[in-house]
């Protein structure tokens, strides 16, 4: 009688044991979910942040220039420091030189942050002027940028329009809100400094005109 008591009981336990994992595996899965989102949202917040210091530092850059105020080069191969051949840059794109600015080398999700400088702004010799013109277009934004900074975001290289247009080496770029549309993903961060807010940073510490 009692072993048939035991028999039930543990009968009875293991049945309730797994409604209870159950329940158990379906609070953690609501649980995660949430995490996740925060842990994305923590990681683009740190992103941006990095992008408007970099953004700061290419100002800084250009006001300890010594004679004419100019703007860095990107790294070409990889070792952090801008790349030039002379007064003129190797590549007006390739990677942020974070060597040379101290600060910027990898994104929240351990990626390179690319850059790239609009001509006449990156010239050592000659500097730039309050007549120099940028080239980079940033599309649904006014004025032209002196150089931009991109972030690929949380899934890297997407197969969408807009962000094969932030990878196509051109003087063209875009910047929206991030979206999951199958055939137009997009998550890329952008952040690029336009030529009169370099003018006047340069106007107000004295290096222009």
């Amino acid at each position: 009688m009692n072993l048939h008591h035991l028999q039930k009981h543990s009968g009875f336990s293991l049945v309730e044991m797994a409604v209870v994992l159950t329940i158990i595996g379906l609070l953690m899965a609501g649980l995660l979910l949430p995490l996740t989102a925060q842990m994305d949202q923590r990681n683009y917040n740190e992103t941006q942040t990095t992008l408007r210091d970099l953004r700061e530092s290419l100002i800084g850059y250009a006001l300890s220039t010594p004679s004419k105020p100019y703007l860095p080069c990107p790294d070409t191969d990889g070792d952090g420091r801008e790349n030039r051949v002379g007064p003129d840059c190797v590549e007006f794109e390739g990677d942020v030189p974070w060597a040379t600015l101290g600060l910027g080398q990898v994104d929240s999700w351990k990626r390179r942050f690319r850059y790239r400088v609009a001509p006449g702004f990156e010239k050592a010799d000659t500097g730039f002027t309050l007549m120099t013109e940028g080239d980079i277009e940033i599309r649904d934004s006014a004025g032209v940028a002196s150089s931009v900074l991109v972030s690929k975001g949380k899934y890297g290289e997407g197969s969408g329009v807009d962000e094969s247009e932030n990878s196509n080496m051109d003087h063209v770029f875009v910047s929206r809100p991030p979206t999951t549309d199958s055939g137009n993903e997009f998550d890329d961060l952008v952040v690029w400094l336009p030529a009169t807010i370099l003018f006047n940073r340069m106007v107000s510490a004295g290096r222009l005109p």
